[in-house]
């Protein structure tokens, strides 16, 4: 992981739909990905090496905030930028008191390890959430927040 490199607020653009299209193997399409701003949405881009590097995107309703999606350049996976992200994600998250919600696919296991390495758990299932290349698959829900419930 480059050492230099900063979180900074963003917005939809070309450079990190490349990202998405890059990252996922059925990415948003275009219009939803540049369709995800108004009130309550929150874009941040890691920038390295003077590039857009990743993003993430959240939503806040009320006192819950969820992660709509987090992506890093294929050449830059494996650097700890997603980690960077999403710890960047749960620091807001924790100054605004908020709970953090996401769903991700169940087949997904570098990201569900990512999740729970940072006290994420499962709360729920999907099922049928996401399309697939042949079948659909269930995204599970995970849930983070700052203590725990009834604390």
């Amino acid at each position: 992981m480059s050492q230099f490199y900063s979180i900074v607020d963003g917005s939809p653009n070309a450079d990190l739909y490349q990202i998405e299209r890059q990252a996922h193997a059925i990415p948003w399409s275009e219009s939803v990905f540049m369709q995800s701003i108004g009130p309550g949405y929150r874009w941040r881009q890691l920038i390295a090496n003077q590039q857009p590097q990743g993003f993430s995107i959240c939503q806040q309703i009320a006192d819950e905030l969820t992660l709509h999606n987090i992506a890093v350049t294929p050449s830059a996976q494996g650097s700890g930028y997603g980690k960077r992200l999403l710890e960047d994600v749960l620091n807001y998250a924790r100054q605004q008191s908020l709970m953090v919600f996401l769903e991700v696919r169940q087949s997904n296991a570098v990201a569900i390890g990512l999740y729970q390495s940072l006290n994420f758990a499962v709360v729920g299932r999907r099922p049928n959430y996401y399309p697939g290349k042949n079948q659909r698959e269930d995204a599970l829900v995970m849930r983070w927040a700052a203590t725990a419930p009834n604390e």
